[in-house]
């Protein structure tokens, strides 16, 4: 027959064990919530800024695309944004950064195909279903506009034609590149400037 401090020692037992559970419980329920997987960060809008527009919200320099994200007239009607402004330069950048937003749940980054790449720490380039998005055929005409900003490059500080015609493998070379972009650069192939747009192809 078991001896009463032997019981004793049984009750102690156990409700030592019920303490623990008690106090694991939550714990292990939080560290189970502190473990699940967060989702990809959203595209730094700031560094896209600085890359299509040397960081200025309200550029327009009449090439065609406007704002710090370098939103052409046609892509900016098709994603809201004439709700704000009726182009992305007179709209704020909280404005022109809420467009961004529905162009990349639409389309991914596939509307900036070289500022993309710099958005991230490792400079990765864009994932094969965005890379694939940027391929895909036409389907109307916002799909139209955001491909035409592939066929383009922003001009950044330290760039020269030979560089981008060789980095964007232009036909034809810098001489191409040149006789496609005389309009932009009147002044000679020697004279880019931060901002500008130049044509890739014909």
């Amino acid at each position: 027959m078991p001896s009463h401090l032997a019981k004793r020692s049984v009750e102690t037992l156990l409700s030592v064990l019920l303490v623990m559970l008690g106090v694991l419980g939550p714990a292990g329920r939080g560290a189970a919530v502190s473990r699940a997987p967060a989702g990809p960060p959203g595209p730094d809008w700031e560094r896209i800024a600085a890359c299509e527009s040397s960081g200025r919200w309200h550029i327009n320099t009449g090439n065609g695309y406007h704002g710090g994200l370098q939103i052409d007239l046609a892509t900016w009607r098709a994603y809201g944004g004439d709700r704000f402004a009726p182009r992305a330069d007179l709209a704020s950048r909280a404005q022109q950064i809420a467009v961004g937003e529905r162009i990349v749940r639409d389309r991914g980054l596939s509307a900036w195909p070289n500022c993309a790449r710099v958005t991230s720490a490792s400079d990765r380039t864009l994932p094969a279903d965005q890379e694939a998005a940027a391929a895909a055929p036409s389907r109307g005409p916002a799909t139209r506009a955001l491909r035409s900003a592939a066929r383009t490059h922003v001009v950044r500080r330290g760039d020269s034609l030979s560089a981008v015609a060789a980095h964007a493998r232009v036909p034809g070379g810098t001489k191409a590149l040149y006789d496609l972009n005389k309009d932009t650069l009147h002044r000679g192939p020697d004279h880019l400037r931060p901002g500008q747009r130049l044509r890739l192809r014909s």
